[in-house]
């Protein structure tokens, strides 16, 4: 199962637990998060937010765009940045009513924990051939290949948990360094992507740089990794999509100056698949499958605090609730 698959499939899971929806509220209520407004973003604003030549577009590997458009020839990042504005689609009423139902429940839990998002959020409804029908982020927008979301209130609520977590990240990066903290991962300076990487590299539009990594052990040696994804074989079958040849990749790392530096063996890159390393995984704190990156294993645990769910770690919820309401770093 991808990595993408197991992550619905988790938040589908949420479906069969004891749960309790907030109490109806008009629309103009449902969009707001204290002084915040989550908003249901116009075609033309949707393109803007898609067809920009932002970080994310920046990192795409060659691999990653080509795969996106479902071709095997060259495609550039301004062929990658149409693309993905023609992804937009317009909102209806009935789409909108489903999703402020999530956002009138997000709102007073967003508020209690003091969680801190941009002045304005936009919602964006995709027709997910931009993201391969995976919910995403860009700038201050949240995309929903609605389509391919199952039609429940509970899964809406922490999908949409999840992706605004990311916003609220991007806008706050300190914060986010603190709760990585949490699970065990440190900042450090930018990755300088090993050559032989960089056509194969997935760019996640979550998490777009590297730039946390773990100190742990590994067969009695003190390592730093970074986790990483890449694609395992640059071609795809019929029916594919970048997501069936994602592999996750914890690269042994150096600090060295301003950059973060691959350590080689035999001139080749030292990597290792999660399940070799246990301190990886357990450090990550055990309530979800979403490993490769802080930033979505994060994202997670906070859906789940706002959820009220029931985790076989309970107290890192409660440290990500506490650092949450201790507010931003200064």
């Amino acid at each position: 199962m991808t990595i993408r698959r197991r992550a619905l499939a988790h938040a589908a899971l949420l479906m069969a637990l004891p749960w309790r929806a907030g109490a109806a509220v008009s629309d103009e209520q449902a969009a707001r998060f204290g002084a915040s407004a989550v908003r249901f973003a116009s075609v033309g604003q949707g393109r803007a937010v898609l067809g920009a030549a932002d970080d994310w577009v920046a990192a795409t590997g060659a691999f990653h765009r080509a795969a996106t458009l479902g071709v095997s020839t060259p495609v550039s990042r301004e062929q990658l940045r149409a693309f993905c504005a023609d992804a937009v689609l317009p909102w209806t009423p009935p789409l909108e009513a489903r999703w402020q139902t999530a956002l009138a429940t997000l709102a007073p839990r967003f508020k209690a924990l003091r969680v801190p998002l941009p002045p304005e959020v936009l919602l964006i409804h995709s027709n997910g051939r931009d993201s391969a029908n995976a919910p995403y982020t860009r700038a201050n927008a949240v995309v929903l290949p609605v389509a391919s979301l199952p039609d429940d209130p509970r899964t809406d609520t922490f999908v949409l948990a999840h992706e605004l977590f990311h916003v609220v990240s991007r806008r706050a990066p300190a914060l986010a360094t603190r709760l990585y903290a949490l699970i065990g991962l440190e900042p450090a300076a930018p990755l300088q992507w090993p050559a032989e990487w960089v056509d194969l590299r997935i760019a996640n539009p979550d998490a777009t740089h590297d730039r946390h990594l773990m100190r742990t052990t590994l067969d009695g040696r003190t390592v730093a990794l970074m986790p990483l994804l890449v694609a395992r074989r640059a071609d795809l079958k019929a029916g594919e999509s970048f997501f069936d040849v994602l592999d996750v990749r914890l690269l042994e790392v150096t600090t060295s100056g301003t950059a973060t530096l691959p350590v080689r063996r035999d001139g080749q890159p030292v990597w290792h698949a999660p399940e070799q390393v246990p301190q990886y995984l357990k450090r990550l704190g055990g309530n979800t499958a979403y490993i490769f990156h802080p930033e979505e294993t994060m994202a997670d645990n906070f859906a789940l605090l706002v959820m009220g769910q029931t985790v076989p770690n309970p107290a890192l919820l409660k440290q990500v609730e506490s650092v949450l309401m201790a507010g931003p770093p200064a």
